[in-house]
C-alpha cells in the first residue's frame, strides 16, 4: 500500500492539473498517457510508482568536480540542489488580472533552455509569456567561503519594455517535488533519502528560508515585498491542497500569508513562495538566489555565504570549466555542420567530471549515484583519453584497491571473494565481469600514461595478478564465468552470459601485455589463464552455433550465453562489446569462426532491433543509448561508416529529445534534454508521443555516466583511433569523417589527444573540393607508428604524396609510414 504521502501526492497532482499550478514537467508527460500498469517488481502500487516518476526520467545537472553532490535542472528551470531534498523554481503574477504565468505550462514556444556557450555546465532558462516582459535565469554551481562548500548560484533577471503596461511580480516557489520525482521508494525497503517538506522556517530579516525540514534553504539577494508560507495542520482531505497554497491564494485573492512557520505531518507537501514587485520604470531586474548543497553550519556560515559576490562566483566558475574544456586534455576543431559534436563531446566530459565524488565516477546522478566497477571502467578510460588522468589514476588506482577483497575465507555464492574486484554491487548482483574490467581499466590507463609512469606496475601485486588468478580459479565446468547478472541489459541472473567472458579475456589480454612491459615472471602464467579462457569461450560459442544450425536458425548470431541457444532477441546486444570496448576482434582473438559469427551478429541486430536507435525491449521496452553508442561504435571499427552513422544521429536527437506541448501551437516544442542520456530512453518520449506503449518500462538516472562515456569515445575514434597496437601499431586518421561533414577549406584538427603508446597525438586535415584533395598535416604523433587514412571521399584515390614524393597506395586505405609530416590526397568523383 502507498504510504500516506505517496497517495496525498498522487490525488493532488490529479486534482490540480486543470488549476493555476506549477505541474512538473514529468506529471504532465504522465497525464499525457496514463495508465494504471506499473512495475510490480519495484513498486507496490501505482501511487508509489507515480510519486517516484518511475516513466519519465528526464533532467540536466549542473555541479562541481569531485565534490558528492550533484545538482538537477528542470525543463522549466527547476533547481533540485540536492537530491530528494526541495526545489526552487520562478513565476510571474500579474497583479491586476491576478494570472500566474508557470513556465512549467505556459507552452514550449515561450520557454527555452541552452547551456552557456552551448557547452559549459551553466544553465539558461529564457522565458517570455508575454509580451514586453522576458525573464532569464542562469543556473551554475561552483564553491563558497573558506571551506570551499558547494552553492548552486541562481541569477534571475527580468527585462521589461515600453510593451508591458501592467504590474508584474517575480515569484520564486519552494516545494517538495521538482524535476526529479516526489519520492522514491522501493518494494524492497530500500528508500531514498525522505523528500518531503514537513517544516519550512523563514527569517525575513535575513531574506532566508532557514529550514527545509532540517536543512538550509534558499538565501535571497533581496527581501521580498510579500512572502507566504503553507502547510497542513492535520486535514486528510486531499482538497486541502487544492486550496490552501500559495498558488490559488495568488490567484483569487491577490496575496500571500505571511507566515513564517509551516508544517505538515500529513504528507510532507509544505510549499512556499516569495514575490518581488518588478519596477514601474520598466528598468532591468535583478535577483540573486544561493541555494546551499554541501554541509553549511551556523550563523557564520550563514553570513559568510550570504556576503559571498554573485558575480565573483560565476566568473570564477566561468573561468574553472573554460580551462578545463577549452584549455586542457583533447582538443578539436570541427567544420561548422558537425560542430555540434564538439559541444556534446564537452558536455560528456564535464558531466563525467562532476558525477565524480572524489575520484569515484559515478554512473548517475540520483539513483546511480554510487560505484560500480563496470560503468566506472569504460567512463575512467574516457577520462584518461580526453586528458583527465589524474581522475582516472586517482579512480582505477585508489578506488578499485578499495574494493578488491582480500578475505580468503569470504564467498560469493559459488564464487570465492578473494582476488574478486567488487563491493556491494557486485557482490550482491555476481556482477563477475567486473573483474575484467578492472584489469582492462588497469591495462589500458598504464597504456595511456606510459612506461615511465610505472602505473601498472604498482599495482601489479597483489591486485592485478591476484585478480588474474580469480578468473581462472572462479569458473563453471565449462571453463565460463558462471551464472549473474553483470548488467541487467544481459538476460536472466541465473544465466550465464559470454559478455563476462569477454570482458574477463580482454581484462587478461591487458594484464599479459602489462606483465610483459614490466617483464614480469607471472606472463607466462597469465598468457596460460588468458588462452584457457579464450579457449573455452571459443568451443562454446562454436557449440552454441552449432545447435543453432542444427534447429533450422538461417540467421547467424551469437546469443547472450550458452543457456539461450536460439534466443534471438535484443539480449544479443551483449556481442557489441567483442568489438568495443574489448577489441576482441583485433587480431580475432577468438579465432575466425567466432569472429565472423560476432560480425553477422552486428548485422542481425541492425535488421530486428534498430529502429532509429537500439530497441530493447527483452529486458526494459525502451532505447537504450549508450547501447545505441556501443552499436556504433562496432560499426565504425569494421568499417559500417554509413550504419554508425545512423546510429550516431539518432543518439544526438535522443539527448535533446523534443517533445510537443498538447496545446498544438506551433512552436509548443520543449526538450526532454540538454545533450544528455538516460540509461534508457522511453518510447513515448523518443518519439513525441506517437508510440504509446499500454504497459511500464524501466527507467534509470540521467546524465548517465557511462552514456557519456560511450560518446566520448566514439567521437574520438571518429577522428583517429589506435589498432593492432601489440602486433602491428598504427593509427587510423579520420576513420569515420564523412564526407558531407567537410566542405570546401574546411578543416578537422585534433591536438593533445592522449594516445595508448603513452604519447600525444595532433593532425589537420583540410579539403580542398575544388581540387579534389585532402591535405593532412602530422603535428605530433607517437615515435615509430605508421598511420592509414581510410579516404571516404570521392570515388577512389587517384595520387597520394607524403613530403611531396609519391608513394603507391592499394584501394582507399592508405597506409602512411612513421614520421610523415604532410600528407596530399587527390581523389576521383
Amino acid at each position: 500500500m502507498p504510504y500516506t504521502p505517496e497517495q496525498t501526492f498522487y490525488e493532488v497532482m490529479w486534482r490540480v492539473k486543470n488549476t493555476p499550478f506549477p505541474l512538473p514537467w514529468w506529471v504532465q508527460q504522465y497525464f499525457r498517457n496514463w495508465h494504471n500498469d506499473y512495475n510490480t517488481g519495484l513498486f507496490s502500487s501505482k501511487e508509489e510508482a507515480f510519486a517516484a516518476n518511475a516513466l519519465y526520467r528526464y533532467w540536466s545537472m549542473v555541479g562541481v568536480k569531485d565534490h558528492h553532490q550533484e545538482s538537477l535542472i528542470g525543463q522549466a528551470g527547476e533547481i533540485e540542489p540536492v537530491y530528494d531534498r526541495y526545489s526552487v523554481s520562478f513565476f510571474l503574477f500579474n497583479i491586476r488580472t491576478r494570472e500566474l504565468y508557470f513556465p512549467q505550462t505556459s507552452g514550449g514556444e515561450h520557454l527555452k533552455q541552452r547551456y552557456e556557450e552551448s557547452y559549459l555546465p551553466i544553465i539558461i532558462t529564457d522565458f517570455t509569456p508575454v509580451n514586453g516582459i522576458s525573464v532569464s535565469q542562469k543556473v551554475l554551481a561552483t564553491t563558497a567561503g573558506v571551506d570551499q562548500n558547494s552553492v548552486v548560484v541562481s541569477r534571475i533577471k527580468v527585462d521589461q519594455t515600453d510593451q508591458n503596461n501592467d504590474r508584474f511580480m517575480l515569484c520564486v516557489s519552494v516545494s517538495p517535488y521538482g524535476p526529479t520525482c516526489f519520492q522514491r521508494r522501493y518494494k524492497s525497503g530500500r528508500i531514498q533519502p525522505y523528500k518531503g517538506v514537513s517544516y519550512m522556517k523563514y527569517i525575513p530579516e535575513e531574506a532566508w528560508l532557514s529550514r527545509v525540514n532540517t536543512s538550509w534553504g534558499p538565501v535571497f539577494s533581496k527581501q521580498p515585498d510579500t512572502f507566504g508560507l503553507y502547510g497542513n495542520q492535520g486535514e486528510t482531505d486531499p482538497d486541502h491542497y487544492m486550496f490552501h497554497n500559495p498558488y490559488s491564494q495568488l490567484a483569487h485573492n491577490g496575496t500571500l500569508n505571511g507566515e513564517t512557520n509551516a508544517s505538515d505531518e500529513i504528507a510532507g507537501l509544505c510549499s512556499s513562495v516569495f514575490a518581488w514587485e518588478l519596477p514601474l520604470d520598466n528598468s532591468v531586474f535583478e535577483l540573486e538566489i544561493k541555494l546551499p548543497v554541501d554541509d553549511y553550519r551556523g550563523y557564520a556560515d550563514f553570513l559568510e555565504l550570504k556576503n559571498e559576490d554573485p558575480e565573483t562566483l560565476e566568473n570564477k566558475n566561468l573561468a574553472y570549466w573554460k580551462n578545463k574544456l577549452d584549455g586542457c586534455g583533447l582538443q578539436a576543431s570541427l567544420p561548422g555542420s558537425i560542430i555540434s559534436l564538439w559541444n556534446l563531446y564537452r558536455v560528456c566530459r564535464a558531466n563525467l567530471l562532476i558525477l565524480s565524488d572524489n575520484g569515484e565516477i559515478h554512473p548517475g546522478p540520483t539513483i546511480y549515484d554510487s560505484f560500480w566497477i563496470r560503468d566506472s571502467s569504460v567512463e575512467g578510460v574516457a577520462c584518461a583519453l580526453s586528458g583527465d588522468e589524474q581522475l582516472s589514476i586517482r579512480q582505477i588506482g585508489h578506488h578499485y584497491t578499495e574494493v578488491f577483497n582480500v578475505n580468503k575465507d569470504e564467498w560469493i555464492g559459488p564464487a570465492r571473494a578473494y582476488g574478486f574486484f567488487g563491493g556491494e554491487h557486485e557482490k550482491n548482483d555476481r556482477e563477475w565481469d567486473s573483474n575484467g574490467q578492472a584489469l582492462w581499466a588497469i591495462g589500458r590507463l598504464d597504456r595511456i600514461l606510459g612506461r615511465d609512469e610505472n602505473f601498472g606496475e604498482s599495482l601489479f601485486t597483489p591486485f592485478v595478478i591476484e585478480g588474474c588468478r580469480w578468473i581462472r580459479d572462479n569458473r563453471d565446468a565449462f571453463g565460463l564465468l558462471n551464472a549473474g547478472w553483470s548488467a541487467e541489459h544481459l538476460g536472466e541472473k541465473e544465466k550465464p552470459h559470454y559478455w563476462d567472458d569477454f570482458w574477463a579475456i580482454a581484462g587478461l589480454w591487458e594484464a599479459l601485455r602489462l606483465a610483459g612491459r614490466y617483464n614480469r615472471p607471472e606472463a607466462a602464467e597469465i598468457r596460460a589463464i588468458f588462452q584457457d579462457v579464450a579457449n573455452a569461450t571459443a568451443q562454446s560459442i562454436r557449440w552454441v552455433l552449432q545447435e543453432q544450425n542444427s534447429r533450422g536458425f538461417w540467421e547467424t548470431f551469437i546469443p547472450t550465453g550458452p543457456a539461450d541457444v536460439g534466443r534471438l532477441d535484443s539480449t544479443i546486444i551483449g556481442v557489441a562489446a567483442y568489438f568495443h570496448p574489448c577489441r576482441l576482434y583485433d587480431g580475432v582473438k577468438l579465432g575466425t569462426e567466432v569472429d565472423i559469427a560476432a560480425r553477422m551478429t552486428l548485422y542481425t541486430i541492425w535488421s530486428h532491433f534498430i529502429k532509429g536507435g537500439f530497441r530493447h525491449d527483452s529486458a526494459w521496452n525502451c532505447y537504450g543509448p549508450y547501447l545505441t553508442l556501443q552499436l556504433a561504435h562496432a560499426f565504425l571499427l569494421i568499417g559500417e561508416i554509413y550504419k554508425m552513422k545512423q546510429c550516431l544521429e539518432w543518439t544526438i536527437k535522443a539527448g535533446f529529445s523534443p517533445v510537443s506541448g498538447t496545446s498544438g501551437r506551433p512552436g509548443d516544442i520543449v526538450f526532454a534534454a540538454m545533450g544528455a542520456w538516460n540509461e534508457q530512453h522511453c518510447y513515448p518520449i523518443a518519439t513525441d508521443f506517437k508510440e504509446k506503449p499500454y504497459t511500464n518500462w524501466y527507467m534509470g538516472d540521467i546524465p548517465h555516466g557511462w552514456a557519456c562515456a560511450e560518446f566520448i569515445l566514439l567521437l574520438r575514434d571518429i577522428l583517429f583511433f589506435e589498432s593492432s597496437e601489440d602486433s602491428n601499431p598504427h593509427i587510423y586518421i579520420a576513420p569515420g569523417i564523412l564526407p558531407d561533414w567537410v566542405n570546401n577549406d574546411e578543416v578537422i584538427s585534433v591536438k593533445d589527444a592522449p594516445t595508448v603508446f603513452g604519447e600525444k597525438f595532433a593532425y589537420q586535415l583540410t579539403h580542398d573540393k575544388q581540387n579534389r584533395t585532402i591535405e593532412i598535416q602530422i603535428i605530433q604523433a607517437p615515435g615509430g607508428i605508421p598511420f592509414i587514412f581510410p579516404c571516404r571521399f570521392g570515388q577512389g584515390v587517384r595520387a597520394v604524396t607524403v613530403d611531396g614524393n609519391s608513394i603507391s597506395f592499394n584501394g582507399t586505405d592508405i597506409t602512411l609510414p612513421a614520421g610523415s609530416n604532410l600528407i596530399t590526397v587527390e581523389y576521383s568523383v
